[in-house]
């Protein structure tokens, strides 16, 4: 194993990742925490050589993209976000109402500011069209918004899973990737569209699981159909590398850095994509998104495109 050493300085941000991932995938990598104590986390070392034969770039989506775009047909977001949890994930700890891993009302990745509902309900061209509680065992909340860009609507499906369900969060997270697992919702002004394995672009938001002991099943790719993907969670650039080649999906964002997976960097994204910017480009953008609201600099390394 080949044994990297790091420092990284993160201001701004609300929770930090602690070190329990994978021991026979990892490189132990020294964090500076918000409170200034030296932390070890633990940063997945692959690609493995063999998985290189089934490396893609991202031309078969952009084509697909573009067609839609032209046909003005519907693009789909499906986002999981496992809400942040004191007790059951491996952050450093923040207050009890934030860090109630089963509190739609207060969850600092949910119901704050910069969390996922609180954010996109006060934005005006994001439109909520639909609500639901407990979705199933694992699903507190699910909302759709809808937002128009020149013509062509954009939804995003945002599902908020209970913080003790990281396992299944990712699972299902990955289990979309790879086309395993396809839904549809009916909306309340009775239109239908297409959720999870259906989806144009599949993102992660919240505590980055992997670093957790945690089970990740197979999830190879089940309808040949390749997705983008966006990993916002501390550290993700290198987790789940296998698994997202496998399962068939383009790591669009992932980061480099220790943060605070605010939805704000979330609306960035999506309107680049959207619009086409060159991936590199967004990456850039997201990053200095998320500099603007935690005084962290130009923000050019928070996030990475590719592989």
């Amino acid at each position: 194993m080949i044994k990297i050493t790091i420092i990284l300085s993160i201001l701004g941000t609300i929770s930090a990742c602690q070190s329990t991932a994978r021991q026979d995938k990892v490189a132990a990598i020294q964090i500076d925490t918000i409170n200034g104590v030296k932390d070890s986390v633990q940063v997945v070392n692959e690609p493995k050589s063999e998985v290189f034969s089934t490396l893609f770039d991202r031309s078969e989506i952009k084509t697909a993209l573009a067609v839609k775009k032209a046909n003005k047909e519907d693009l789909i977001v499906h986002l999981y976000i496992p809400l942040c949890d004191n007790e059951h994930q491996g952050i450093v700890p923040t207050s009890k109402s934030l860090g109630d891993g089963m509190s739609i009302r207060t969850n600092l990745y949910w119901a704050t500011s910069g969390g996922t509902k609180a954010y996109f309900k006060k934005l005006p061209d994001w439109k909520l069209r639909y609500d639901e509680l407990d979705i199933d065992s694992n699903v507190l909340e699910r909302m759709v918004f809808e937002k128009e860009f020149e013509g062509q609507k954009v939804y995003l499906i945002a599902d908020a899973y209970r913080g003790d369900r990281m396992e299944e969060t990712i699972n299902n997270y990955l289990s979309a990737i790879s086309g395993a697992h396809k839904d549809s919702i009916l909306l309340n002004n009775n239109t239908t569209i297409v959720a999870a394995g259906n989806a144009d672009m599949v993102m992660f938001n919240g505590h980055n699981g992997m670093m957790d002991a945690i089970h990740v099943q197979d999830w190879p790719n089940v309808d040949g159909k390749q997705k983008d993907i966006v990993m916002n969670a501390c550290v993700s650039y290198g987790y789940l590398q296998n698994e997202f080649m496998k399962a068939g999906g383009y790591p669009l964002v992932r980061t480099n850095t220790l943060l605070y997976p605010g939805a704000y960097v979330l609306d960035q994204i999506i309107k680049d994509w959207v619009n086409g910017v060159d991936e590199k480009q967004l990456c850039l953008n997201a990053g200095r998104t998320y500099c603007q609201k935690h005084d962290c600099g130009a923000g050019t390394k928070v996030y990475k495109t590719g592989w």
